[in-house]
């Protein structure tokens, strides 16, 4: 959604149609319609790279959670405008210290197999999610839950100190340990939905590894993935509480890698929507009408390893040259026609305003300087290399071979990097799954990693490199970023002008050790069918929303 949501470096934006409202950006253009969307209430959409999984506690990547956001559903969901609103929950309430909040379930809810379900599946779920055993990348997003901390550190072993509660069968309360005003949007982020602990007991790791190892709560369920196949759908789920408020018969997914199949697709009418991937794709239709563009509040950033396994990375003066010769404007230029913006900041502009109203990433960029700067990044390389004993340096630069814009920007840095004397850059491209990996287990020397927001919060970016956190897979660590991170999320929480004040300085730390390198801001080109009406998109968390949608 935070390492809150892994993307992939590719682009995808969902089909979004007339009726759709943009939390962050833009509704989607008209494009001609195809003869299958004339014939059928189903919605044909795909994904750029393969389903990773549909387990809710250990899913990291949007395209997972695209699929959980429409088959699950949390104790809240969200209106078109990205507002809370009533979920599996009812009603909740909260005290006036924002520190307790109860929810009220829906009487009678059931998973799609048939087995009740009650608020003690939301107090297993999120209590599997923050076990350290479970080893779920996103156990740090309940930092903020009454011992969420303690637990996921193996600091408290009693699970059931989490400040989840079930009073009764449909009555949930829990306990903050300080105020998060981002708290209601959580609710409606996958990683706090309800888990069949019946179903699932008997699964262990297998939970999710296939639809039919998953159960399902939500307007529809998952069917046809094995685990590795290319071609899946969602069906209406009879067992929703609200079955008759889906307008289709279901969602189609295709696994397409290759944009110019994926555009063939969508002009025979097979998709219903499409993203134009590559730069000849967007010069060619970006002055039709049927051309739009959707801010992403995604960021693409260069990370860094520095665990020691890498020689020259601990060096500061080593990664403050690597990012004074990014070019990020000729990278953002080569990638997307110029749609996409060279990044000031880890956190996208669009996201979240200021106390005083302002975009926050304009804000921040008064904190930081990023730019092209060969000279200077010449002078402070060979500084460093001297003071990390070393004559020559190879680094390799590792991206996803299934994304359409990593090739040029690898090629770009490259280029400009190798003007870094004693420095020899190589690429390393691998299957979107595999750099996942490579990540996580801080397998790679320099890598191209996207981050999404979950929430329209810089804290959804900047929580990401606290010292051991679990998505901080350059392992940087500096006690004065933690401190601004931990008081951004606790004691200035609820003061918009501190909150932003810690944020921008936190942006500013980042900078001045060369923590990572922001390369750009990500925004989405689509051509839509018209024809598909009620579709919403939404920039940050889980991205879609289909059960509205119908074809006219």
């Amino acid at each position: 959604m935070a390492r809150k949501k892994k993307m992939s470096t590719g682009k995808k934006v969902g089909i979004t149609a007339l009726a759709a409202v943009i939390v962050i950006g833009g509704v989607a253009g008209y494009a001609t319609l195809g003869k299958k969307s004339t014939t059928s209430n189903v919605l044909n959409e795909y994904l750029p790279v393969d389903m990773t999984t549909q387990d809710l506690s250990q899913m990291t990547d949007s395209y997972a959670f695209e699929v959980a956001a429409n088959v699950q559903q949390g104790l809240l969901s969200r209106t078109s405008s990205g507002a809370p609103k009533a979920g599996l929950a009812k009603s909740w309430s909260h005290s006036k210290d924002g520190l307790t909040w109860t929810f009220h379930l829906r009487k009678g809810l059931k998973w799609s197999n048939g087995d009740p379900l009650t608020a003690s599946d939301f107090v297993y779920a999120w209590q599997r999610t923050v076990n350290p055993k479970t080893a779920s990348q996103y156990a740090y997003i309940y930092s903020g839950i009454k011992n969420a901390d303690a637990i996921n550190s193996s600091k408290d072993k009693d699970l059931s100190s989490l400040g989840i509660k079930a009073k009764n069968k449909t009555t949930l309360v829990v306990t903050l340990e300080h105020p998060m005003p981002q708290f209601q949007n959580l609710m409606a982020f996958p990683v706090f939905f309800a888990q069949d602990k019946k179903f699932e007991s008997s699964l262990g790791s297998k939970v999710g590894t296939s639809s039919s190892k998953q159960v399902y709560d939500g307007p529809y369920k998952f069917v046809g993935w094995n685990g590795s196949n290319k071609k899946f759908k969602l069906v209406p789920n009879k067992n929703y509480w609200n079955a008759k408020a889906v307008k289709n018969k279901g969602v189609d997914f295709q696994v397409i890698t290759d944009p110019t199949a994926a555009l063939a697709l969508y002009n025979k009418g097979e998709l219903d929507q499409v993203t134009l991937s590559t730069p000849q794709q967007i010069k060619k239709y970006k002055n039709s009408k049927n051309f739009k563009i959707y801010n992403q509040s995604q960021t693409d950033y260069l990370e860094y390893n520095q665990t020691g396994k890498v020689k020259g990375l601990t060096n500061a003066k080593i990664r403050q040259a690597l990012n004074l010769a990014t070019d990020r404007k000729s990278i953002s230029q080569s990638v997307s026609e110029g749609l996409d913006s060279a990044a000031t900041g880890i956190t996208p502009a669009g996201l979240a305003l200021t106390s005083t109203g302002g975009d926050f990433a304009k804000a921040a960029a008064k904190a930081t300087a990023y730019a092209y700067n060969i000279k200077k990044a010449k002078k402070l390389f060979a500084e460093g290399m001297k003071e990390a004993g070393l004559k020559k340096l190879t680094l390799t630069i590792e991206g996803s071979s299934d994304s359409t814009v990593t090739k040029s920007t690898l090629d770009t840095l490259q280029q400009s990097w190798s003007e870094l004397p004693g420095l020899t850059v190589k690429e390393k491209l691998v299957p979107f799954k595999q750099r996942l990996l490579d990540q996580e287990n801080h397998n790679f020397d320099v890598v191209l990693a996207a981050w999404g927001a979950d929430y329209a919060e810089p804290l959804t970016f900047l929580n990401m490199f606290v010292t051991d956190g679990a998505n901080n897979d350059g392992k940087w660590s500096n006690k004065q970023y933690d401190t601004l991170i931990n008081n951004a999320s606790d004691k200035d929480a609820l003061s918009d002008t501190k909150r932003t004040a810690d944020e921008i300085k936190a942006e500013k730390t980042l900078y001045d050790d060369s923590a990572v390198n922001p390369v750009f801001w990500v925004n989405a080109a689509t051509l839509s069918n018209s024809k598909v009406k009620g579709v919403q998109y939404f920039s940050s968390g889980a991205s879609y929303y289909f059960w509205n949608a119908y074809k006219k």
